[in-house]
């Protein structure tokens, strides 16, 4: 499944409008912040749809899933939209992350807990806020805003790391170690980043992750950042790969990293950095630029690409090199 969707649904007390367009994702907040009752009016809506009171717009079927019902409805639909409230217990397995991967279906799943199975992105994690007057609109509001923003950073301040931390142990932290000579090390994997943040605890430090499958991390990583006194920062592009793919160190279609939800299939990618990871090593396989993974080439090691894809940063990285 690809594409971005509207999905609009209300009766008349509540309105919601939300926009999906990725595999997963998430929606957190307190109680009576109108999550439960996203969920109510759906089930409601799907139970009886001419004389709910209730109407849904959107161009894909939207369906709530449960503990009854999960198992028969994702395998017997396709290309739906999957809503799912916090309290079912399989959410939390792997036998659900195994069926989503892989799945043509897109899953708005409410839950105020970690999900540390599902690669979801930072930038899909959501609240929901009543629009100012009546409170009867509820719209989605970014809980770590946008993928450029420096968490944890001063706005204005450029950031004067001590310590670099990079998520990936290969070409990205290669790529990186070159941007910031003797400054990088490699937490070896996005769920030993909070623990790399910790043993470096007094430092300046500032850690690169991929944003686009980091969002079961962050939270807690934001909890050391918003009590360190600004001693740590966090850099979330959507990956490596993203940022080489944006820089146009090689030429590609700008929808490619603008409106990526019209090419990562759910089918074939578990998150949108898989997607461009495998795009960027099929579009440069047997160039001068063949991209690596494992290794960065050194096409990408020359001072005209290092020079291209710095500039893309954020000036707060930008002019701290």
């Amino acid at each position: 499944m690809t594409g971005q969707y509207e999905v609009v649904l209300y009766n008349n007390k509540v309105h919601y409008r939300l926009v999906i367009q990725r595999n997963i994702t998430i929606f957190r907040g307190d109680s009576a912040s109108g999550k439960s009752e996203l969920i109510r009016l759906l089930t409601a809506y799907n139970s009886n749809p001419s004389s709910s009171g209730i109407t849904l717009l959107c161009d894909k079927p939207c369906t709530v899933l449960n503990e009854e019902n999960w198992k028969l409805f994702t395998k017997s639909f396709t290309q739906r939209i999957f809503f799912i409230d916090e309290g079912n217990n399989f959410l939390r397995t792997k036998e659900f992350a195994n069926t989503i991967k892989g799945s043509d279906h897109y899953y708005v799943i409410i839950n105020r807990e970690n999900l540390p199975h599902l690669p979801y992105s930072i930038d899909e994690i959501y609240g929901l806020r009543e629009d100012s007057g009546s409170g009867k609109y509820r719209n989605p509001k970014r809980v770590y805003n946008e993928m450029y923003r420096i968490y944890g950073a001063l706005p204005g301040d450029a950031v004067f790391p001590e310590v670099i931390i990079t998520e990936d142990s290969n070409a990205g932290n290669e790529f990186f170690s070159l941007l910031f000579p003797g400054k990088c090390i490699s937490s070896h994997g996005k769920s030993n980043i909070k623990r790399a943040l910790a043993q470096h605890s007094g430092q300046k430090i500032l850690a690169i992750v991929d944003g686009a499958a980091f969002g079961a991390e962050m939270q807690d990583c934001m909890e050391l950042v918003t009590g360190s006194g600004h001693s740590i920062s966090i850099y979330a592009p959507e990956s490596f790969e993203y940022l080489i793919l944006k820089s146009g160190v090689i030429e590609v279609p700008k929808s490619i990293t603008d409106e990526t939800w019209n090419f990562a299939d759910s089918i074939r990618y578990f998150s949108w950095e898989e997607f461009y990871t495998h795009y960027l090593t099929d579009c440069t396989r047997n160039a001068v630029s063949q991209y690596s993974k494992r290794k960065l080439g050194d096409f990408y090691k020359t001072k005209g690409t290092i020079e291209k894809i710095r500039h893309i940063l954020p000036e707060c990285l930008y002019y701290s090199v």
